[in-house]
């Protein structure tokens, strides 16, 4: 606008006047003296109907908003400085005849001396170009207010992550401050956390444990992990019923815990402890309540032990003497197990219920053809245990004829097969074992002095279990773990009343009695714990011990008598008579054929 003359008068001022009109623009011009707005031209329409206006030639300012008049005095000072500057009101609304506004603009120019002011309305592209622009801001504004919750969830996780790392780092530390051996499993079996203890306990370092399946890294033996699946699959918090070992370089033995994570179900966590030591003073303990498969820390059971180690120390025979079911046999494999002949073979024979041919066939062998039924050549048992041990149970019940040969064989060291002439050396350590009064026998002639004196080098002197009750907890505790390992029942242990009602009873039948009532009660038992109900009726139903010892050698009274008495006790029942007098059915059999007793 720079070098423009003053605004010319139009030459057709119709003309003008209808050009500012169809430009919809009002133009108002500022006179300096009076200090009013002065219409020049015609105005629109919308400037007729505007109430502040009210189609005055000179608007009155004070009718208008504050808008108006603060612009008009910016615009002198614009002015003052740059005279040929134009500016520009931005718009503001002025209210019209229908209660509405109306949004205004206005521009303020300068032309030389004349002062300008061209009002203009702004129509609905402006209104739709405000709203568009109106939302735009809305949604700037909501996106910034979005923004500003995510940044400040964001800084909460952050805060949350963080205090959950440092509570984790808090608890690994004092599980590795505690030196608690530990790992976790997930819903696959595979380790996800494992302490630096469980590291150090299995000699693994922490790349070849995490990520494996726990028995890749528990070394534990192949038969227990049937048990650790078990517990694994529990639902509830479970404990092994048994110290398991690690195996490797230096064996370790462990007890497993095994809890549900409460968080995550699927999840476990192991808790291994290390019972190495305890159960190394455990071994030592049990060494000195058991020797080879013996067991009992009775004094007399003390002095069998030694007596073992010592007859095991020479070549002799050896007669073991006790009642039916003392546990004869096992004394005798101690003695082959404890002596130089371990290495060599252990064979055991019974010698109760044979006929002669048939038992010195069994001992010595035969030739074929030697006897009807012998169709080839047969090795006996002395030939079959050479250079070991050769147990003969039941030795006072052989027949006289083989207790010859017997007594021949014992000096002789060489035996002769049935239906031979040529008499083999053998090399065989003889141990015996009876439940008879061998003495007695010999007084009565059933027995050769000279066998009884040969094979009775050495003795041993078993105790029947009603005199060492003391054994009875040791002895079911034993035996309940064998018959658990064989029936694959997890029962733990023996109810404080159960074993009292075992200590109570009788024991006729002496620890073979005892293994079977274990055996049934762990049969009948629906729990991890013997309760006296599940023990035999015999048992079960007794309180204090009533029988007296029952052990009845045979002596040099009237055993005609005697046996007649214990049929008659029996109700003629033969088993149960042999039960009474504390001998094997067979001997009670053979004794009624000798004794020519024919019960009906």
């Amino acid at each position: 606008m720079t070098g423009f003359s003053p605004l010319p008068s139009p030459s057709d001022t119709s003309f003008f006047n209808h050009v500012l009109a169809s430009l919809d623009i009002v133009v108002l011009e500022w006179e300096v003296e009076s200090g009013a707005l002065r219409l020049q031209g015609y105005a629109p329409k919308w400037w007729q109907e505007l109430p502040a206006a009210s189609g005055a030639a000179v608007p009155d300012l004070n009718r208008w908003s504050p808008f108006l008049p603060e612009f008009l005095a910016y615009a002198q000072e614009v002015w003052k400085d740059e005279p040929d500057r134009t500016v520009t009101s931005g718009s503001w609304t002025e209210p019209d005849q229908t209660n509405g506004t109306v949004t205004l603009e206005a521009k303020a120019v300068s032309l030389g001396l004349r002062k300008l002011l061209l009002i203009e309305r702004l129509g609905s592209d402006f209104e739709n170009m405000r709203s568009i622009v109106q939302r735009a801001r809305e949604q700037m504004l909501a996106e910034e207010v979005s923004v500003k919750s995510y940044r400040s969830t964001q800084s909460r996780l952050i805060g949350q992550l963080e205090a959950s790392e440092r509570t984790k780092d808090d608890a690994v530390a004092l599980l590795q401050h505690l030196g608690l051996a530990a790992m976790v499993l997930d819903e696959r079996g595979e380790i996800t956390f494992v302490t630096d203890r469980t590291h150090e306990l299995l000699g693994m370092a922490p790349h070849e444990t995490h990520g494996r399946h726990w028995d890749q890294v528990l070394s534990v033996r192949k038969e227990d992990h049937p048990l650790i699946h078990h517990l694994l699959e529990s639902s509830t918090q479970t404990r092994a019923g048994k110290p398991l070992c690690l195996e490797g370089g230096r064996p370790r033995w462990i007890e497993l815990e095994i809890h549900r994570d409460l968080r995550y179900p699927t999840r476990r966590i192991l808790v291994i402890n290390d019972r190495t030591e305890l159960h190394a003073l455990r071994q030592a303990l049990n060494e000195q309540s058991s020797f080879h498969d013996l067991v009992g820390k009775s004094q007399a059971m003390l002095r069998v032990y030694q007596l073992v180690r010592d007859v095991a120390q020479v070549d002799t025979t050896v007669l073991i003497e006790g009642e039916t079911g003392t546990g004869k046999e096992l004394i005798a494999r101690a003695i082959h197990a404890s002596s130089a002949r371990k290495n060599k073979p252990f064979i055991a024979a019974n010698c109760a219920g044979l006929t002669d041919s048939i038992l010195t066939s069994q001992l010595f062998g035969h030739r074929r053809g030697a006897f009807t039924g012998a169709i080839q050549d047969q090795q006996g048992l002395f030939e079959a245990a050479e250079g070991g041990t050769l147990f003969l149970d039941e030795i006072g019940d052989i027949p006289a004829q083989v207790q010859t040969a017997l007594l021949r064989v014992l000096q002789e060291k060489e035996i002769t097969r049935l239906g031979e002439a040529k008499p083999r050396p053998v090399n065989v350590r003889v141990v015996a074992a009876t439940h008879h009064n061998l003495s007695e026998d010999v007084l009565r002639g059933s027995f050769r002095a000279d066998l009884l004196y040969r094979i009775r080098v050495a003795r041993v002197q078993l105790s029947p279990l009603r005199d060492r009750r003391e054994d009875i907890p040791l002895l079911a505790q034993s035996l309940l773990g064998q018959i658990c390992a064989s029936t694959g029942k997890l029962v733990e242990r023996l109810h404080p009343d159960t074993l009292r009602l075992l200590m109570s009873h009788s024991w006729p039948g002496n620890v073979r009695e005892l293994k079977s009532a274990v055996e049934f009660a762990v049969i009948s038992c629906k729990g991890n714990e013997v309760c006296p109900e599940d023990l035999p009726p015999e048992i079960a139903g007794t309180s204090v011990v009533s029988s007296p010892p029952v052990f009845i050698p045979l002596s040099n009274q009237d055993e005609k008598t005697r046996l007649l008495v214990a049929l008659s006790e029996a109700k003629g029942n033969r088993t149960e008579a042999a039960k009474r007098l504390g001998i094997s059915r067979a001997t009670f059999y053979r004794r009624l054929v000798e004794l020519e007793i024919h019960p009906r």
